[in-house]
């Protein structure tokens, strides 16, 4: 099926686009990532993401105990609704998106952060790399403003629909994810899929049903979600998956 190319599908660089439509963006509040309800349509590719973002912060703030600053970077962040999260563990979280707004402390792209070298002791960043037109420059970017010895958690979607706010280029394999990161000079410490593929496939039909029915659709999504969750557990397959989140070290 011939498709038409998008205005920048050509195009090798990218400037800062304008920001997330706000449609986009009324969709979903920032406690969406952290506690999604399992009456939407995306519950179960967001619960996933949360419990992956939730083991690998928690691995990681126990090996940097010990770092005297504790300062964290959330790139691509829009509504940072992981702020919380490191807050509580005694971590300054600062922000880093595409235009300003509420909450944002550093304007910028992951490609070009314009934040200075060796400043960050843990950058996180969810669902942003598949927007970027250069990932392994953005990967390079962010491996150069974290300190050495500093983490990055970043996940990648394998199994999504086409969603430009600004713009999607790529998915990702986990194969693909350790190519990026090795690559981009980090070593990988732990790769986490996102589900698996009874999740992956009940969040399918999720869409499918989201598209007909909008928010209407929400009895049905509660039934998928439950039984997406349960096979998921008895199948333990993960060839099929959802995404995968990733934590990397920058070499000392």
């Amino acid at each position: 099926m011939k498709i038409d190319l998008p205005d920048n599908g050509g195009n090798a660089t990218q400037t800062a686009p304008a920001r997330r439509p706000a449609f986009h963006r009324a969709l979903h509040r920032a406690t969406d990532r952290t506690r999604p309800s399992i009456w939407k349509y995306d519950y179960l590719v967001l619960s996933k993401l949360a419990e992956n973002i939730n083991e690998l912060f928690t691995q990681t703030v126990a090996e940097l105990s010990e770092s005297p600053r504790k300062i964290a970077l959330d790139a691509g962040c829009e509504q940072s609704p992981y702020k919380k999260l490191f807050e509580a563990r005694g971590w300054k979280l600062e922000t880093l998106d595409i235009a300003p707004g509420p909450g944002v402390d550093h304007v910028g792209t992951v490609e070009q952060t314009g934040l200075p070298a060796d400043g960050f002791d843990f950058v996180l960043c969810t669902e942003v790399i598949e927007h970027s037109a250069q990932p392994w420059a953005a990967m390079r970017e962010l491996r150069r403003i974290l300190r050495p010895g500093g983490r990055l958690l970043f996940s990648v979607p394998h199994v999504w629909f086409y969603h430009p706010h600004p713009a999607d280029h790529w998915r990702f394999t986990q194969q693909g994810v350790a190519r990026l990161a090795v690559d981009s000079g980090f070593e990988i410490e732990t790769l986490l899929s996102r589900g698996g593929s009874a999740a992956a496939f009940f969040q399918i039909m999720n869409m499918y049903l989201f598209g007909a029915l909008g928010v209407f659709g929400a009895p049905l999504y509660l039934m998928n979600n439950i039984a997406g969750a349960l096979f998921d557990k008895l199948s333990g397959n993960t060839k099929l998956c959802l995404g995968f989140a990733a934590l990397c070290r920058k070499p000392e």
